[in-house]
């Protein structure tokens, strides 16, 4: 895909600060396009926000002569890393044998039936958390993102993003009823 011809070679903003918003805007749909040739289309939206995040990372360090170039070897490079993170977690849990795990002795139906009551009371209280609450505290306990990920990603600040998990986690707290 080759720059517009009216685009400088060096794209930057007026006062020469980075313009990543036009950017997005400009190689968004290529990037996705980009992903989903490549068979991420899952992650897709996830990806092209990694790599323009990693485009302003580094265009605040760094004078970059061709964004394109740039944003698609970012891509490349996320695409690879993610690949890397995948096989290495497949191994981890491919090479423990089943024998190697210290079960407890104790399973009794008992604690089973136990597990499932609190496995459901805990269900039931995500359920009645209020939206924020529940999208904040799923994006850092399931898909362990930073606070300030969070943040970014549900548009708050990241004070804001602590108070909904904690306001999450006490009222998770509660509707659990922890018993020894």
């Amino acid at each position: 895909m080759a720059a517009p011809p009216e685009l400088p070679v060096r794209e930057t903003s007026h006062a020469g600060v980075a313009d990543v918003a036009g950017w997005m805007d400009r190689y968004g749909p290529a990037l996705r396009r980009h992903f989903r040739k490549r068979g991420a289309d899952q992650d897709v939206e996830d990806l092209v926000q990694e790599v323009f995040l990693k485009l302003q990372a580094n265009a605040e360090r760094t004078s970059i002569d061709n964004v394109e170039r740039y944003l698609f070897r970012i891509a490349n490079n996320v695409l690879v890393s993610r690949h890397r993170h995948a096989v290495v977690h497949q191994r981890a849990f491919r090479d423990v044998p089943v024998e190697a795990i210290d079960w407890p002795d104790d399973i009794s139906p008992e604690r089973v039936m136990m597990g499932r009551q609190a496995i459901g009371q805990f269900v039931s209280g995500l359920r009645s958390l209020s939206p924020r609450a529940r999208e904040a505290f799923l994006f850092h306990r399931f898909e362990e993102m930073t606070y300030p990920a969070i943040a970014r990603r549900m548009g708050i600040s990241v004070s804001a993003v602590e108070k909904l998990i904690i306001r999450a986690l006490e009222h998770l707290g509660e509707a659990v009823e922890m018993e020894p």
